[in-house]
């Protein structure tokens, strides 16, 4: 067993409580017990690799546009860093925003750019003097930058340049705002992939609005001369104070500002580095830095060491990033890691001839050897093949971290065998800080979210309308609630929907989960997104995606279902290279395009059929089998990128509305009348 089951902990409705069975007390130890602080943490890391490699960032080349080798700032660079700006953040807030508010004593920090090594500095800055920064994001939708703003009251914005003209063009609705710090260079004398669009003369006209604007605009080394010129004394922060605001990622309605203390986030990077105890870690931070998680990863391995190195904010270049830093662990989610698998598997185990051939007799071999032994490493195959594959990530990886939704066990097996490295996943909310469960890196299956971080107690809540009973035998399942220091503050001038999230001291996250016979805990579903169908049926249509994802012909797909009808239906996006070949065949046309073929009624048959036949054979219900689909060709971020969160999340009212008159048509197949979806 992997969990502790506390005797006697079971009360009516709710399951017994669960811990990690090394901390079977509910604590973390003695260990790390000195660190109650980020700041406190940055004090340790510059203690132990006070020369060592820290913060980098690739070399830019602006005669082509490409990027080349990493430089980086060590440590003890980053420490000098932090102490000169915080002290220049300390004078700009005394001179130009003077009324700054904030939350309780302290002032909020905006932070509004792509990852790059200046948002971590002046991060650390601002808690250096008990500030608390605030994450914005502006991919949740147009106005999402504009309501942070207002909703935390900002008055002083860390940014890169591109971001400022948006700023000025929207200062009528933002009123709080007064002063804004470029990251880059004002004089244009420093070329990066964000300044290459601006010269002497625009930025010149940047400080000109500024003033016609009443905004004080400075740059990052401005504000690094006033710290050096009059340095002011550290002011640290304590563990109960505030050390960032992040914001919903907007998938369940309106983001909320959730307040985190330093005491959670290092409750939890603690409890996560007690699980995994890595050191020396190489990381790639490209997970957004407005959201938790990336943060929440760099925090777990500063307890023993870490280079960040960050990506250059183009998503399409990421494989060259990887490349250039060679991580020994990344940190992703599953859109991402889909991504590389598909492109690695279609040239291995997916190829045709003698490769593929040997890619699957050399995967079979491995996955075996794994099962049995537990040895990631096989001498023979890595050495002929999969050294080759482990290579196209930088040949380093030990271990990869997947969070935010479930991983299909298929890609999991495949990286694990490819790239000689282990697999784990883990489970968190942005109100946990990012800390919930992680799996243990001696657990080589898959299909769940790990167990509970030490020092985090999780329990069982019976939701009986969906048919999740914490009596199930011989699997409790229910609604996943999380008690743990982690746990948020509040939501900002929300303390309404505070109160609805805890259940006295636990927080109840809205996700249905089981825990498996080996105290393993296994996601199902948003209970958000649980829908029921006039049979009164209530099915997951999100557990439904994670289902059918994994059938040969799909890529990915949005599932819908609403109560005036006794079926599902999906949007649908084939894979294309696996679909054409077979629906060209269905269809009788060697020449279709993807487009034509997507549209042929033949073959929307022939889909709904094989993915009716594929439901059966996993042990769907006939309520779960989808009652008619409708092809998409193109994937939906190309589609419509506001269907995604920043963490590549599907929005499900958003798709709902986006594929409005496809829904229509297909409730219409089943039979009915259309009434638009209330996810």
């Amino acid at each position: 067993m992997q969990t502790f089951k506390v005797p006697s902990s079971e009360v009516p409705g709710y399951s017994a409580i669960y811990r990690n069975s090394l901390f079977k007390d509910g604590t973390h130890g003695g260990e790390f017990a000195h660190i109650t602080t980020a700041y406190e943490l940055f004090q340790h890391h510059l203690a132990i690799a006070p020369k060592s490699e820290f913060l980098g960032t690739r070399q830019f080349n602006p005669a082509d546009g490409s990027f080349g080798a990493y430089e980086w700032l060590t440590t003890t660079d980053a420490a000098e860093y932090v102490e000169d700006f915080g002290s220049g953040l300390d004078h700009v807030f005394a001179k130009y925003a003077p009324d700054a508010k904030g939350y309780g004593t302290q002032q909020p920090l905006g932070m509004y750019a792509n990852n790059r090594y200046e948002w971590s500095l002046a991060e650390f800055s601002a808690i250096r003097s008990r500030r608390y920064t605030v994450g914005i994001c502006d991919s949740v939708n147009v106005g999402s930058a504009d309501y942070i703003i207002n909703h935390a009251e900002i008055s002083v914005v860390v940014c890169s340049i591109d971001k400022i003209p948006r700023m000025f063009d929207r200062m009528s609705i933002t009123p709080s705002l007064r002063v804004i710090i470029c990251m880059d260079r004002l004089d244009c004398s420093r070329i990066n992939s964000v300044t290459q669009a601006f010269c002497a003369e625009s930025a010149g006209m940047l400080r000109k609005r500024a003033v016609e604007l009443g905004i004080t605009l400075l740059d990052m080394d401005e504000v690094l001369e006033m710290g050096r010129a009059t340095p002011t004394p550290a002011c640290p922060p304590t563990p109960s104070d505030i050390c960032t605001m992040c914001y919903t990622s907007g998938t369940t309605g309106e983001q909320k500002g959730v307040l985190l203390t330093h005491q959670g986030l290092i409750h939890g990077s603690r409890s996560c580095h007690l699980s995994l105890r890595l050191s020396d870690t190489t990381h790639l931070s490209l997970i957004p830095l407005a959201h938790c998680m990336d943060r929440y990863a760099t925090y777990t391995f500063m307890y023993g060491g870490v280079r960040v190195g960050y990506a250059n904010g183009d998503r399409a270049l990421i494989a060259d990033d990887i490349q250039a830093l060679r991580p020994t662990v990344l940190v992703g989610f599953p859109l991402l890691l889909n991504g590389i698998y598909e492109s690695m598997s279609k040239a291995t185990i997916g190829a045709k001839g003698v490769t593929g051939a040997l890619s699957r007799m050399a995967y079979r071999s491995k996955k075996k050897r794994l099962a049995s032994t537990g040895n990631l490493s096989h001498g023979l195959w890595d050495r002929v093949l999969f050294n080759k594959v482990a290579a196209k990530l930088g040949g380093r990886l030990k271990t990869i971290i997947s969070g935010a939704m479930s991983l299909n066990p298929e890609v999991i097996n495949f990286f694990r065998a490819a790239l000689s490295c282990n697999v784990v996943q883990g489970y968190g909310q942005t109100e946990t800080g990012a800390a919930g469960t992680i799996q243990r890196l001696d657990d080589f299956t898959s299909g769940h979210i790990g167990v509970p971080n030490p020092g985090n107690d999780i329990r069982l809540r019976s939701k009986p309308d969906f048919g999740y009973l914490v009596t199930d035998s011989p699997c409790p399942r229910g609604e996943l609630m999380i008690r743990t220091k982690s746990v948020f503050a509040e939501y900002l001038g929300e303390p309404e929907k505070t109160r609805d999230t805890m259940d006295g001291e636990w927080l109840a996250t809205g996700d249905i989960v089981q825990i498996n016979t080996t105290g393993t805990i296994s996601f199902i579903s948003r209970a958000k997104h649980h829908v029921k169908i006039n049979n009164s049926c209530w099915v997951s249509p999100e557990r439904l995606e994670n289902i059918y994802v994994q059938h040969p012909l799909v890529q990915s797909l949005f599932v819908d279902g609403h109560d005036d009808y006794n079926k599902v239906v999906a949007i649908v996006v084939p894979d294309s290279a696996e679909f054409v070949p077979w629906a060209r065949t269905v269809a009788s046309s060697t020449a279709a395009s993807l487009e034509e073929l997507c549209t042929n009624a033949t073959v929307v048959q022939e889909l709904t059929k094989s993915l009716r036949i594929y439901s059966a054979s996993v042990g769907l219900s006939v309520d779960e089998q989808l009652g008619a689909i409708y092809i998409e060709p193109m994937p939906f971020r190309e589609r419509n990128s506001g269907m995604y969160t920043s963490l590549l999340k599907l929005k499900r009212r958003e798709a709902s509305k986006f594929y409005a008159e496809q829904l229509k048509k297909l409730y219409t197949e089943v039979g009915g009348l259309f009434v638009a979806s209330s996810l």
